[in-house]
């Protein structure tokens, strides 16, 4: 398990039910914090297997480690599988996964039509049913729309209750910048929000990742974040790139 464990140390530090901004998945949400907390507490848990699909940037890998985040806080060892790196992996590393109370898979897509890892995974599944824990995957597609070879494995994927995780609008997205700011321990006015909004890409990696060079030039400045400090940063950007 050393090396499935290990896995949990990618966990970004965003990533937490706290900072995710629902918009319209709420059910998803609260659905996968309840199952966590059933299966700390050992109550008779809701499911035992979730799946989560959307396009990019739709918060599944977000809500996937933030629910290995809160196994953490209540004393459990999750794994956390970012299939996204398949290549780099050996599906060698399931054999004892089911050990753990909960097991994340992200990037299922990734996997499909590869008949070592469809295998891996379909025996993975199987075990986690017999042993009783926690199994939430996360993909682009529903099982049935996975491409996977194994017919079982995609049947087994959708036992559970599968989400469709729906994209923010815009006013979704307003809100979940100045969240995820606020929680960075900073304030992000309205105005300079729709400034970004109508100048930066609008999908939410973009965005959080705007956010955190915002947070550490407002840092290292100790400048408050308004629309004239984003245009001198716009600027030093700009002049970075020329020198390059």
């Amino acid at each position: 398990m050393s090396q499935q464990l290990a896995l949990n140390l990618r966990l970004k530090d965003g990533s937490s039910f706290n900072n995710f901004f629902p918009g319209p998945n709420r059910e998803a949400l609260e659905r996968l914090r309840a199952v966590v907390v059933a299966v700390a507490t050992r109550e008779k848990a809701l499911d035992k297997m979730l799946f989560l699909w959307g396009t990019v940037g739709g918060g599944k890998s977000h809500l996937l480690q933030a629910a290995c985040r809160l196994a953490q806080e209540l004393g459990m060892a999750p794994v956390y599988v970012p299939l996204a790196e398949a290549a780099e992996l050996s599906p060698s590393l399931l054999e004892d996964a089911e050990k753990a109370p909960l097991v994340c898979l992200d990037d299922m897509e990734r996997i499909a039509g590869r008949a070592d890892w469809e295998a891996a995974l379909f025996s993975l599944t199987e075990r986690m049913r017999t042993a009783g824990g926690l199994q939430i995957c996360a993909a682009r597609a529903p099982p049935a729309r996975l491409g996977l070879r194994l017919p079982d494995l995609s049947s087994r994927l959708a036992w559970g209750a599968v989400y469709a995780l729906q994209a923010l609008d815009d006013a979704e997205k307003l809100e979940a910048v100045r969240l995820r700011a606020r929680n960075r321990g900073f304030e992000m006015p309205e105005d300079v929000v729709q400034y970004i909004l109508s100048r930066y890409p609008r999908d939410m990696h973009s965005l959080f990742d705007l956010l955190e060079r915002i947070d550490r030039a407002s840092l290292s400045q100790q400048r408050r974040v308004t629309i004239p400090f984003l245009r001198r940063l716009e600027e030093t950007g700009r002049e970075d790139s020329g020198a390059a």
